[in-house]
């Protein structure tokens, strides 16, 4: 039997969300004796039990930006204690790890995927030295990943790059008997109301998911008063809403939740989801919103590739807040059966059996061109 092959995925922190959550699926739907992960993170988290629980070692470290020599050195104890160990390394947050590829490089890890999540950058700092920071990680780099074509393109530019698709295990979100149950639950754990129409958003609380978009919907003098936002997320700019919902006097409408694992719940339990980005490339929360049926409101800023076709998706515009609100008002509940969903993410390569499958196929391909 052939050996597994070692992978160092390097992921941004180890709350629920995002590509935490992209990655977790990998984790879950691979087969042990095919591949084996452990992970660089940058803020602990919850999903460090499993991890490590799964036999996954975890290294949490600085970022280059925080500590550049505790970075460095970190990284380089992790490849020497590996020595000829790591097959390849994976990483997730791209650009801004250039530096971890440069030295993964240097300790001959055959295999140095750089994965692009985003198409802008969300960081302003990086925006006068973006061109040198990007020649240089495609330069330290073999394999070039986007989760779609707009994330690709504002990364790698002209050159080849393959798009995995952010997946999800679908089944997980579909509305059930067993969803259905657990909404009283949830509603009660997170005192959410129960007699208003709940639009959910899923996100981290950070400049580029728009949250005050948010406040301005809830603001408008038209929009339904049976409406209730809920965000669920963690983040820099979380407080900052807290307070200026406060003083706009519109705690009544809303629910800052913690990242948790119950968002398939809160899927079920919600009326419609939100989703006003300044960009963004596939989010793994719309693609979960759909799979649990619900209307998608989005910024018209968000790739097309996020729509896995079930009519159930519709790009707005930031500058006119007067179309979201006619939306939100005129909810309608989807009438899709379980199969239609799971045929259009099967169909989209959006469903996670198929992405794992690619992913490996990727892997070996590098390690046999190497």
């Amino acid at each position: 039997m052939a050996k597994a092959i070692r992978v160092l995925q390097v992921i941004p922190q180890l709350g629920p969300g995002g590509i935490s959550s992209v990655v977790m699926n990998w984790l879950r739907e691979s087969n042990e004796e095919r591949v084996k992960f452990d992970f660089i993170c940058f803020n602990d988290g919850p999903l460090r039990a499993e991890l490590e629980k799964s036999g996954s070692q975890v290294f949490c470290i600085p970022t280059f930006r925080q500590s550049p020599k505790q970075h460095i050195t970190q990284v380089q104890a992790i490849f020497k204690a590996k020595q000829g160990g790591y097959d390849v390394i994976h990483v997730h947050n791209s650009f801004k790890n250039f530096v971890m590829l440069g030295l993964a490089k240097r300790h001959g890890i055959p295999v140095r995927v750089c994965h692009s999540h985003t198409s802008g950058l969300e960081s302003t700092w990086l925006a006068p030295v973006f061109s040198v920071i990007k020649q240089l990680t495609k330069k330290f780099s073999n394999q070039f990943v986007a989760c779609g074509d707009k994330a690709g393109k504002f990364l790698f530019g002209d050159d080849d790059f393959l798009i995995l698709n952010n997946a999800i295990k679908v089944e997980k979100f579909l509305p059930s008997k067993e969803r259905q149950a657990e909404i009283s639950s949830v509603l009660t754990k997170y005192h959410l109301p129960s007699d208003k129409q709940l639009i959910i958003h899923v996100g981290r609380f950070s400049e580029v998911k728009n949250h005050q978009f948010l406040l301005t919907l809830a603001s408008h003098v038209n929009l339904n008063k049976n409406i209730h936002f809920v965000c669920v997320g963690d983040g820099p700019l979380k407080q900052a809403l807290a307070n200026d919902i406060i003083e706009m006097r519109q705690t009544e409408r809303f629910s800052l939740l913690p990242a948790n694992n119950d968002i398939a719940s809160l899927l079920n339990a919600a009326s419609a989801f939100i989703m006003p980005s300044l960009f963004e490339g596939i989010s793994v929360a719309l693609l979960e919103a759909q799979a649990a049926k619900l209307p998608c409101y989005i910024s018209d800023t968000i790739s097309l590739e996020a729509d896995i076709g079930l009519a159930l998706v519709e790009f707005l515009p930031l500058d006119t807040p007067d179309d979201w609100v006619e939306q939100l008002n005129h909810l309608q509940p989807s009438l899709l059966d379980n199969d239609t969903v799971k045929q259009a993410f099967n169909y989209r390569k959006y469903s996670i059996d198929t992405v794992v499958e690619q992913l490996l196929s990727m892997y070996e391909q590098g390690l046999k061109a190497k």
